[in-house]
């Protein structure tokens, strides 16, 4: 391992721990400005305790200002980034395809997290960045706009229709599929292209059928508070992610 892929690793770390402020502020507050604050109790954070990973295991876990448990989510988010840009460097290089893919990362990271701990994906955070990634194929040689465009238009088409059928299956109930995934699936087909929608849709739908099948029988077995949906949006972002990694390690 080189040099420079051990600053991009160190790098992921750090950009990741940007992610996770992101992450923490989306949903309470909507706004990114001000120095991090504990997600329990809102006090002002140390600079030691923003140190990636480290500083989550140097609190055990738990807040240094009230002692409440911090998600182990967010050290998960760090190592996750770290690794997955990493990837990216080691096919890529510090190239334009390298920066367009770390982009399209840290945008399924965000959503797919926010989308576990809260079951709620923001249209503007994802169909901003569906925009930028269209408009990015334009300078890209390595991307076509075409397959990028197609791959939007029929991601949001098949999942408007899975939107529009689990409508009349779950009449009057909250349904497992919500407009929030149909914008993600334009995301994700805008990203990936048409003609790798599909493989990077069938990673998230398999992963989310294993953990409802897991659920189901933990809901037989008498398994008290198993929640009756899932985040399938968090699960059509960590299966994207690991067919974008999977590509390129494959080369």
């Amino acid at each position: 391992m080189n040099l420079t892929t051990i600053i991009v690793f160190v790098a992921g770390l750090l950009l990741g721990t940007l992610l996770n402020t992101i992450i923490v502020r989306l949903p309470r507050e909507q706004a990114f400005g001000g120095w991090p604050r504990c997600i329990r109790c809102g006090a002002r954070l140390a600079p030691w305790q923003l140190i990636p990973v480290a500083g989550w295991l140097l609190q055990g876990g738990r807040a240094r200002c009230c002692g409440r448990r911090l998600h182990p989510i967010f050290p998960l988010v760090e190592l996750g980034y770290a690794a997955v840009l990493t990837i990216f460097y080691l096919r890529y290089g510090l190239s334009a395809p390298f920066f367009y893919l770390a982009f399209v990362a840290a945008v399924l990271v965000v959503t797919g997290v926010v989308d576990w701990l809260h079951r709620w994906i923001y249209t503007l955070f994802i169909l901003g960045p569906a925009l930028i990634v269209l408009l990015a194929t334009l300078a890209i040689p390595q991307f076509s706009f075409l397959n990028a465009l197609l791959g939007a238009v029929v991601g949001g088409v098949v999942f408007i229709l899975l939107f529009v059928l689990a409508r009349a299956l779950f009449p009057g109930r909250e349904t497992p599929f919500g407009m929030g995934d149909v914008y993600l699936a334009i995301f994700i087909g805008a990203a990936v292209g048409l003609t790798n929608l599909m493989p990077a849709l069938f990673y998230g739908v398999l992963l989310a059928g294993v953990f409802s099948a897991v659920l189901l029988v933990l809901r037989r077995a008498g398994r008290p508070n198993i929640p009756e949906y899932i985040s399938y949006g968090a699960f059509l972002c960590l299966g994207a992610l690991g067919y974008l990694s999977l590509t390129a390690l494959r080369g």
